[in-house]
């Protein structure tokens, strides 16, 4: 396929002129930054522009489905609209749309989608404790947001619950992990599905997350975090949405991280134990969306019994870790 031909053709159907494409990389999706001496507001303006093409032809369908991929924009453009967070500005086409779909070649047509370029830069390594702490306060204030806002008419994202955790477990079948492990992540899968049932889906515990913002998709910006890459956004856990990133802070900046978040939004009173319980289901989570690339399952075989020895056996023996492993 080629992508720069397939972008060209789509970018016809926005109201750019004068467009340089530069191809960013291919991975949930095929993304290009463009540039342009002529937009929509007719001065020099840059954009980030996405084929909705996974490059693992295992990866779940459901993310490239046009309804799920226009939902996402909606809410960037409801954050847009009522907040004063700087979120990717998604951009209707000539039609008026969200999504465009293009072909060529006589292939079947994809799902593109164009929004404003977000100025930032990520950090190359762990975050300050400071900055930790202004990321706690972004994700606190993204679920202010979904946690009143009212859902448009045909909103469809994937749900982070239950049945995905058993889903992801079963992916694990995909990577020849000993018996042993799977067992010690049945057992513990089947404890975190009671603290599911035990929180409820309220409008205080569940909503649209954002459920990927890890150093990929939080940059700075003249000291301002910014959340970027919502395409792995679905309805889940605000819990959970925390342990996804706590998975990949250091002990100390979890703590950073849970002060900022409570500076805007306060945690129950046993969100440490919660979050144990959902940091776990994050990394099977996690792994499972690796084992479907066989170039990852090494990776795999090599991490998931530190996953079962070290933290399922702690959770399930009721042994915190949370902030003395990393």
């Amino acid at each position: 396929m080629d992508w720069n031909q397939l972008a060209q053709t789509a970018l016809t159907q926005y109201n750019i002129t004068d467009a340089r494409l530069f191809f960013l990389g291919h991975s949930e999706n095929v993304t290009f930054r463009i540039e342009t001496s002529n937009s929509y507001s007719g001065k020099p303006a840059k954009f980030l522009f996405r084929i909705h093409h996974p490059i693992a032809q295992q990866s779940d369908s459901i993310w490239q489905q046009h309804n799920v991929i226009d939902s996402e924009l909606l809410w960037l453009s409801a954050l847009h609209r009522d907040t004063n967070l700087i979120v990717p500005k998604p951009m209707q086409n000539k039609n008026g749309t969200f999504v465009t779909s293009v072909a060529i070649d006589r292939k079947l047509p994809l799902n593109c989608t164009l929004m404003q370029w977000v100025e930032g830069c990520q950090i190359s390594t762990q975050p300050t404790p400071t900055q930790a702490w202004q990321i706690g306060e972004l994700m606190a204030r993204l679920h202010q947001h979904t946690s009143v806002w009212e859902l448009p008419l045909g909103f469809v994202r994937p749900k982070y619950d239950w049945e995905e955790l058993q889903t992801s477990l079963m992916r694990l079948h995909l990577v020849t992990i000993s018996d042993a492990d799977f067992a010690v992540l049945e057992t513990a899968v089947k404890q975190i599905s009671l603290v599911m049932t035990a929180l409820g889906k309220t409008r205080s515990s569940w909503g649209v997350i954002h459920a990927d913002l890890n150093e990929n998709n939080y940059i700075f910006h003249e000291d301002e975090a910014r959340a970027i890459d919502f395409s792995r956004c679905g309805f889940g856990y605000y819990l959970y949405d925390i342990a996804s990133t706590l998975l990949h802070l250091l002990c100390e900046n979890r703590k950073a991280f849970l002060n900022g978040y409570q500076s805007v939004r306060l945690l129950p009173d046993d969100y440490q134990n919660i979050l144990e319980a959902f940091f776990l289901a994050a990394m099977i989570h996690n792994f499972a969306f690796h084992a479907s690339n066989p170039n990852e399952h090494d990776y795999l075989l090599e991490n998931i019994p530190y996953l079962t020895e070290t933290l399922c056996s702690r959770y399930l023996q009721g042994e915190p870790f949370l902030f003395y492993y990393y």
